[in-house]
């Protein structure tokens, strides 16, 4: 499949400036890149290409890493040119990733990168389809953690199937747009888009979870487990949003493929979530801030159980640490990581 026959070959032509970055070996690397069926010489030089680097370097955030670069943003949209090549009918691949993960900032280069190379991909976000505002009020009056958004349940789950099996059959996908910096932080619809990709990307934090059976033996696990102490409530509205699982899981369905940016410690979502919101009030003047940021994060640490979110059975699986530097490197049959 390769010009590179092993990984020796491949660590005499990969420059060590980048894998002495990585917190795996480079023989891992090499076999994760086989799996996904990329040729790791032709994938070097096409992403080391000065023309290509100019398109996409203006993109990144101030000191993105390298194994943010190599590891996961140049294998990811190389697939997905690939599926642009290949494909004649449109394809959905989910993607996802805890709350301040990255998902916002990886979806947002893919696009923008893209757009500048002409290709037909589209990356779209689950909060997107968040419920109107005074809709997502009724849905949410009463929930434990009095969060105005953000678990199964706060969605048009029937715009949402609707759009993308109408993207599926005609190409054509027609979607919301919601701010959540609308409504002093609550958010709302803020308008529509419609767009043709031949690839389009949903992401959100708990794509691809499936519900679960044997809630009331998890949660009395999870007592000992998480330390979560669940209250008699949550344990209650636990069972409803494991119900409106049910619909969402039709939705994966759809999926060709799922992504899954997993955290190496659930509790590392309680960091990222501070620094998005943070982020959002600097730059929109409005955000989650105080108890309402603080009620936000514990309904995403029990609103769904975190061995499910733990759990994703996504196809591809690139575990990041703390500080959003990646530790592991998944595929579907395979664990690529510094003891391999």
């Amino acid at each position: 499949m390769s010009d590179i026959n092993s990984s020796k070959d491949f660590n005499k032509f990969f420059p060590k400036e980048i894998s002495n970055e990585f917190l795996f070996s480079s023989d891992s690397y090499f076999l994760f890149l086989e799996d996904l069926s990329i040729n790791p010489y032709t994938f070097f030089a096409k992403w080391s290409d000065i023309n290509r680097q100019s398109n996409i370097d203006k993109y990144w955030r101030p000191n993105t890493k390298l194994d943010w670069k190599w590891s996961l943003s140049f294998p990811l949209f190389s697939l997905l040119e690939k599926y642009v090549e290949n494909f004649n009918h449109p394809k959905i691949i989910g993607f996802s990733g805890l709350p301040g993960s990255g998902k916002s900032t990886l979806g947002f280069w893919i696009n923008s990168v893209a757009r500048d190379l002409s290709l037909d991909i589209k990356v779209i976000s689950l909060d997107d389809f968040y419920l109107p505002g005074k809709e997502m009020d009724i849905a949410m009056y009463g929930n434990p953690w009095n969060v105005p958004r953000g678990f199964p349940g706060s969605h048009s789950i029937e715009l949402l199937n609707q759009s993308l099996d109408t993207f599926l059959k005609t190409g054509v996908l027609k979607t919301p747009t919601f701010d959540k910096s609308l409504r002093d932080g609550k958010g709302d619809r803020s308008g529509w888009f419609e767009v043709s990709p031949k690839v389009l990307i949903l992401e959100g934090w708990f794509v691809g979870c499936e519900p679960v059976l044997n809630l009331k033996e998890i949660d009395n696990l999870s007592e000992d487990k998480f330390n979560l102490c669940l209250s008699n409530i949550e344990k209650e509205f636990r069972i409803s949003i494991q119900e409106s699982l049910i619909e969402y899981s039709k939705i994966w369905k759809q999926f060709d493929k799922i992504w899954h940016l997993k955290s190496s410690e659930f509790n590392n979502t309680i960091l990222w979530k501070t620094q998005q919101e943070d982020e959002m009030i600097k730059i929109k003047g409005s955000g989650l801030k105080d108890h309402r940021l603080k009620n936000f994060i514990r309904m995403i640490q029990t609103s769904i159980p975190q061995q499910s979110l733990l759990s994703i059975n996504s196809d591809t699986t690139v575990e990041i640490n703390q500080n959003r530097r990646i530790n592991k490197l998944y595929s579907n049959t395979y664990l690529f990581n510094k003891y391999n």
